[in-house]
């Protein structure tokens, strides 16, 4: 079981470390758009909620098991609780004693680190993909501003020949045309 943990924490890692390896800013978009698109959050959300709670169930069992070596320890100033009966404590039983005790720490540290890398997996591929879409959107108004530069040039150039340039009966100075969205209320 810790063995997969293990495997586990390391696949983790590993696309941890994908994740956060400085890719050019369009190339990370497009790869999170076409991501996106597959929409592996709805498809993964009971698998990786099993996960979770397994995960869960490991670390509640661990600090458990650790917390029973702990009292059983207690007994014992030396670590074994077999010298409160009077009987002497071996060194080969105090060693594995020991033993259990930081494979039991060992393990609290791989479902805590395990458990940890998944939240930090789901917020860092959130916020790619928020990032993704805000640059998306911020192209499209780029695209609408000069597409409405264009129009407002087509309007004053329209607006000039109607008037007349040589034509001193119309005041043309000081007049400014619009269209009528971005007109500013006064």
């Amino acid at each position: 079981m810790w063995t997969g943990v293990f495997c586990l924490l390391m696949l983790e890692l590993g696309l941890t470390l994908i994740l956060v390896i400085p890719v050019p800013r369009k190339i990370r978009n497009w790869i999170c758009l076409k991501v996106s698109k597959l929409e592996l959050k709805k498809r993964l959300r009971i698998p990786l909620t099993g996960l979770f709670f397994a995960l869960l169930f490991a670390l509640l069992d661990t600090t458990n098991y650790l917390a029973h070596i702990y009292t059983t320890k207690e007994g014992d100033p030396n670590g074994h609780p077999a010298a409160s009966h009077g009987v002497l404590p071996n060194p080969i039983d105090r060693h594995l004693i020991k033993e259990k005790e930081y494979r039991a720490g060992r393990n609290i540290y791989l479902v805590g680190f395990a458990l940890t890398l998944l939240f930090v997996i789901g917020r860092i591929t959130e916020l790619m993909q928020e990032h993704a879409e805000l640059e998306g959107k911020i192209e499209n108004l780029r695209l609408a501003a000069s597409m409405m530069g264009n129009d407002e040039t087509a309007t004053e150039q329209k607006t000039t020949a109607t008037t007349g340039e040589g034509d001193n009966d119309a005041p043309s100075e000081g007049i400014e045309m619009k269209p009528m969205g971005l007109k500013k209320k006064d």
